[in-house]
């Protein structure tokens, strides 16, 4: 039977209060165990917790969680920034944030669709990309990511909607992102003009000239070219896109034959399907990068058990089967390669 002297009262400093219980709070951090049981702080005796600097909705949520009581909360809006918050508070109370990773998961797949969440383009994606971190949520971190490096134009970063500047994702997580924007470029680079080169360097056709300037003509109608410029201006969403209003007929069909052909019959160097080579490169760009594996980037994070640190790291790059065999989300090489971390020397950032 559970008596008063089971239950808490926590005062935050903006005079809410909550009711919890010792037994509830004890089995859940080790930080409130060192609270209630050593006598030489206060609140082991006290019926009245004060917690300060808190964020209330955050709280909120943690105890609800701890309580099993997230069914009876009456206003279940909650913020991006206060996710954040209830990060923090894992931190600052030794709960692991991973145990709510199930409840943001749910948050973040009912919020993404909400239209005051549509704009200002990718500030959502920007700002929950910590949270999915730190919650352990793989398939929104993935698709988070994903989103930033092919929505995003010029250089991705995230975003703090709080003013706890400690609070953020592992730096090498924002370099990989955008060194992963820089794949698509080039991929794309080549794709488009790969075929272009070889005319220019090999191309004895006396049409080569005509065909090349109609080409980059036709790019250049649907804002694709001078491809450096556009990527400056337009994501890589936005890129595919216009690709995909490419038109061969626009370019001259005049074909020419070529200087050394000694069989008499006709052929030339520019002889291609031109729409398929940029509808072929618009295809393997907009399939290429599934986002990023947080499985992949823990196990490129951790020495294996009984390992060293030099096996491992030559381990992680062994060839292997399927790429995320062991992974919660399914991904490609790509994935895989971008979401190498690096060693974690020491724990210094939160939920790191």
């Amino acid at each position: 039977m559970q008596t008063t002297e089971d239950n808490v009262i926590i005062l935050f400093s903006h005079s809410t209060t909550m009711k919890v219980e010792r037994a509830k709070l004890n089995s859940a951090s080790e930080y409130f165990q060192a609270m209630f049981r050593r006598a030489r702080w206060t609140e082991s005796k006290s019926q009245t917790i004060t917690l300060e600097d808190d964020n209330i909705k955050a709280m909120e949520l943690l105890f609800r969680k701890i309580h099993g009581t997230m069914s009876s909360m009456t206003d279940k809006r909650v913020t991006v920034a206060e996710w954040w918050h209830l990060v923090m508070a894992c931190d600052k109370y030794d709960i692991d944030p991973k145990s709510l990773g199930e409840l943001f998961q749910g948050w973040h797949k009912a919020s993404k669709v909400k239209e005051e969440y549509q704009k200002p383009l990718l500030k959502f994606e920007a700002e929950v990309a910590f949270p999915c971190y730190a919650f352990d949520t793989a398939e929104a971190f993935k698709e988070v990511t994903k989103k930033l490096v092919y929505a995003s134009t010029g250089h991705i970063v995230e975003s703090n909607p709080t003013n706890i500047g400690q609070m953020h994702l592992p730096p090498r997580v924002m370099q990989q992102l955008n060194a992963a924007r820089g794949r698509l470029r080039n991929i794309l680079h080549k794709g488009l003009f790969e075929r272009i080169g070889e005319i220019v360097k090999h191309g004895n056709c006396s049409c080569k000239e005509t065909t090349v300037f109609d080409y980059l003509r036709e790019l250049s109608r649907i804002k694709v070219w001078p491809l450096e410029d556009s990527l400056r201006d337009m994501s890589i969403d936005e890129i595919i896109e216009h690709l995909w209003r490419f038109d061969s007929a626009r370019m001259r069909q005049y074909r020419g034959t070529s200087s050394d052909n000694r069989s008499g019959e006709q052929w030339c160097s520019c002889r291609f399907s031109w729409h398929l080579v940029v509808q072929s490169a618009a295809s393997r760009v907009s399939e290429y990068f599934d986002g990023l594996c947080l499985d992949c980037m823990d196990s490129s994070k951790n020495l294996r058990d009984g390992g060293n640190k030099d096996d491992d790291y030559w381990h992680y790059h062994e060839k292997f089967k399927r790429f995320d065999a062991k992974c919660r989300v399914d991904h490609g090489q790509p994935t895989w390669y971008f979401s190498f971390m690096g060693r974690r020397e020491k724990k210094g950032l939160i939920a790191d």
